[in-house]
């Protein structure tokens, strides 16, 4: 990925953070929006079939703190281990930048989370952005695109870089089917997600075009 599309990327993702922290933050989304009645439908779903509601549970886990910190970690580690060290780096930042963000907003909004007759799963905090979708973005993303470096060909590259964004966009739809999150939520945290891996691409200078073994990512 060249440092220009980089950057456009993860500008393109700041504007639509920075958007909805606007709207959210003006009430926009208040009771009766399209937010909170795409919330309200996605539950009544699941609430109507209880094998999505099972798998809904368990997916989203692919986006919990604990899960994401963890991989990231060892994720971190491997490649350092390996020599690949600007990559450990890079998976480390994304994640670290995406945390702090979503962390701080979290308290700067203090936004409620969705209130339902019938909930299907609880969380503390508050709601926006989802710290399950931004942990999925900032994790999945970066490692595909370090996969990338070294993936032969790009059928190779498209499928992990398929594969990670569908992870992101499974875990993202899961938030908001358990009625913990609403959608401009879990967007927001997508989006924070997306503009850390894109920008600290841009800076790492990681490059995703196939290259010689010896001149890989070090």
């Amino acid at each position: 990925m060249a440092r220009r599309t980089s950057l456009a990327v993860a500008a393109a993702g700041f504007a639509v953070f920075v958007a909805l922290l606007v709207a959210v933050s003006a009430g926009a989304f208040g009771h009766g929006s399209v937010d909170a009645r795409a919330d309200v439908r996605a539950h009544a779903t699941v609430v109507d079939h209880h094998g999505l509601l099972t798998s809904a549970r368990w997916l989203t886990n692919l986006g919990a703190p604990y899960v994401v910190d963890a991989v990231a970690a060892v994720a971190a580690v491997a490649l350092w281990l390996a020599g690949r060290r600007r990559a450990a780096l890079y998976v480390v930042g994304v994640r670290v930048i995406a945390l702090v963000v979503e962390s701080s907003v979290k308290l700067l909004v203090a936004r409620s989370r969705p209130a339902l007759a019938h909930p299907v799963a609880h969380a503390t905090g508050y709601s926006f952005p989802s710290g399950h979708a931004t942990g999925a973005a900032s994790l999945y993303l970066p490692l595909a695109l370090v996969a990338c470096t070294v993936l032969p060909g790009r059928v190779a590259r498209a499928i992990v870089i398929s594969v990670a964004v569908l992870i992101c966009l499974v875990v993202a739809t899961t938030r908001v089917l358990l009625g913990v999150h609403y959608p401009s939520d879990v967007i927001a945290g997508l989006a924070i997600g997306v503009c850390a891996t894109a920008a600290l691409l841009a800076v790492a200078d990681i490059r995703l075009r196939q290259a010689p073994m010896a001149n890989r990512l070090p």
